[in-house]
């Protein structure tokens, strides 16, 4: 894996999100969708990797591609107009994926052709755009300027607005592929038109020799076999022309309806949780009567039927939490007021409508540095029903407030016969009381 020589700032970007979660939370089942185009091998490493830090506010983006990374400043002139033609391709490769994505009528696949799309928006197009090797690799897809509204921002229209020289030749290849495909139209057209003026002339060539019989001999048994293999002969012709502009339709006798093509897999599980908001945490919390803290407040929040754990780290050791041997209540004043969706089995088990944790101090804690983690204790899932759980975690500092955005996936989820969990706590952030 190479790092590109970019990192986007969280706080400068919003992500687009897809029925409820960022994005980048569906990199692998996008990069499974592109590769089934056959004729770009090369389309799904287009899209570098997002490696997201929730606890710097960081997104890094990597690539499996192998040799030198150049930026798309540093190109010659001709590579940038190359460079041009291959947005243009890539992006035409991609709409026309999720166009045929969308065309199945379920939601999975509603979800997919709008993820697939989402994908062509970048906040500078020209920043995000480096050669790996002789390949073309785009990164900050599926962003966007922060504050700018939804779909305003499509990579190959960006593109061509923010390089003048790649517009013209992005205009000019449009043009070509418009022109071949009404030529290609057109063509099919007059080739049906012979044929069916070739039929024409024979239905008629029929009628005037029936007619003719009337006022002439009958023809000889000769001549009337004669004419039939003639018949026989333009009917394989018309037949060999037709095959030329369409695929042959076979004629054959009615069979039973089939039976109904499988129904692929959902790109994605239906309604996936989604991270949760600093306002829906504060009612969450007055639902369930916690009272926050007057000098400091933690919450952890998410929408899973999952075991999470909220742990707060003091300077002298003491863990806060009911995680890993932790304490609900510590010397210093803080103390974890709810604990949600605890569970001893593998699934099965009741959990709370809105899950809410919540460690808080209502006397000025010991000086020095805190740090805050979360933990998955138990997915309370069985493992093929596993899934990735967002989680939203708020820390108010005299009443000034905080948001940091995680997220556990499956592959960061260890399994034993009891449960589903995650080997270590994730780092979400610190804070330091003076």
């Amino acid at each position: 894996m190479q790092t590109l020589p970019l990192t986007t700032k969280r706080t400068l970007i919003d992500v687009k999100g897809i029925n409820g979660q960022p994005i980048f939370s569906y990199y692998q089942q996008l990069v499974s969708l592109l590769q089934r185009d056959q004729t770009d091998k090369n389309l799904a490493s287009f899209f570098a990797e997002p490696v997201v830090n929730a606890m710097r506010g960081e997104v890094a983006w990597v690539t499996k591609l192998e040799g030198p990374i150049r930026s798309f400043h540093d190109l010659t002139p001709d590579e940038k107009l190359k460079v041009s033609l291959q947005i243009n391709q890539k992006c035409l490769q991609v709409k026309s994926i999720a166009e045929k994505v969308g065309a199945s009528a379920t939601s999975s696949s509603a979800y997919g052709a709008q993820a697939l799309l989402a994908m062509l928006s970048t906040p500078d197009p020209l920043a995000s755009i480096f050669m790996v090797g002789e390949q073309l690799v785009v990164a900050q897809w599926g962003c966007m300027p922060y504050g700018e509204k939804i779909g305003a921002f499509d990579l190959d229209v960006q593109f061509a607005k923010a390089f003048a020289p790649g517009a013209k030749v992005i205009a000019s290849e449009n043009a070509a592929l418009a022109s071949a495909a009404v030529t290609k139209g057109s063509g099919d057209w007059w080739r049906w038109l012979v044929l069916a003026l070739l039929t024409l002339l024979l239905v008629f060539g029929l009628f005037h020799k029936q007619w003719l019989a009337v006022i002439s001999p009958a023809p000889t048994f000769e001549v009337e076999n004669g004419l039939r293999a003639r018949i026989a002969q333009l009917w394989d012709k018309i037949g060999d022309k037709a095959g030329v502009c369409f695929a042959p339709i076979t004629r054959a006798a009615p069979q039973p309806a089939p039976a109904p093509a499988p129904v692929p897999a959902p790109l994605m599980a239906p309604e996936p949780p989604a991270t949760v908001s600093s306002a829906e945490i504060d009612k969450r919390l007055e639902r369930n009567a916690v009272t926050q803290g007057k000098f400091v407040n933690i919450s952890l929040a998410w929408t899973d039927r999952a075991d999470l754990d909220l742990l707060v780290i003091e300077p002298s050791g003491v863990k806060i939490s009911t995680y890993d041997d932790g304490i609900r209540q510590s010397p210093s004043g803080g103390s974890l007021d709810i604990d949600a969706n605890v569970c001893e089995e593998m699934s099965g088990c009741p959990f709370r409508d809105g899950p809410i944790e919540n460690i808080s101090w209502n006397q000025k804690p010991p000086s020095g540095r805190y740090e805050v983690r979360v933990a998955l204790f138990s997915a309370n899932e069985l493992m093929q029903n596993r899934r990735p759980i967002p989680f939203t975690v708020v820390v108010s500092l005299d009443g000034k407030k905080s948001s940091y955005e995680g997220v556990v996936n499956v592959s960061d989820m260890v399994c034993s016969t009891e449960r589903c969990h995650t080997k270590a706590p994730f780092n979400v952030t610190s804070f330091t009381i003076q």
